[in-house]
């Protein structure tokens, strides 16, 4: 029973929508700016850095707070972690409270990854870092970023179920940024500071 309400309170947690939140106390509805999406990227885009940040912080909080529950009530070490921070993920992405929308899911996964693997987080954002950068799009560093912890995972010596529940994160992170991949193809993805954009996490 406890297993269960662990992994229920996680999606429940994930669903908060804090973006949306956030918007709604400027008077704004963030499902109706930008790409439409709540993550930290549409907030930032649309009332700048002083919601946005905070908006990531606490995405990445509740992804981090439900993988630490995993890993503490599960009994399954850092898969237990992994599994109930994608509830969580899982909750962002498909939010109760907002009839199953919401938003991307990269810096609630950054919170999963930090309780799992620390290390395998600070290579992540040090190659979105990068990638940003030098290419100013946010949704190209979230997509190498995700994809380089799937292959650190590949190359380190993790157990078959971690590998394939990183391999589902960063697949459903690539999925939620199916849009912004065709634009990066289309070479139409507008670069972050660079005025309005359809990119958001």
């Amino acid at each position: 029973m406890v297993k269960v309400l662990v992994c229920v309170s996680a999606y429940l947690a994930g669903s908060i929508p804090f973006g949306y939140w956030a918007a709604k106390m400027a008077g704004v509805d963030i499902t109706k700016k930008g790409s439409g999406n709540i993550g930290a990227t549409n907030v930032l885009r649309t009332l700048g850095p002083s919601y946005a940040i905070p908006v990531l912080l606490l995405d990445f909080g509740k992804g981090a707070l439900a993988a630490y529950a995993g890993l503490r009530y599960l009994g399954m070490g850092t898969v237990g972690a992994l599994i109930v921070g994608a509830l969580a993920i899982a909750g962002h992405n498909w939010s109760v409270f907002l009839g199953f929308r919401g938003g991307k899911g990269v810096a609630a996964s950054a919170g999963v990854i930090m309780v799992a693997y620390p290390l395998l987080l600070s290579v992540a954002i040090l190659v979105f870092v990068l990638v940003v950068a030098l290419t100013r799009y946010v949704s190209l560093g979230s997509l190498v970023g995700a994809w380089s912890v799937f292959a650190l995972s590949l190359v380190s010596r993790q157990d078959a179920i971690t590998r394939i529940v990183v391999f589902v994160l960063a697949s459903l992170i690539t999925y939620q940024h199916r849009s912004n991949i065709g634009r990066l193809i289309s070479g139409t993805e507008t670069k972050v500071f660079a005025g309005k954009s359809r990119d958001s996490q």
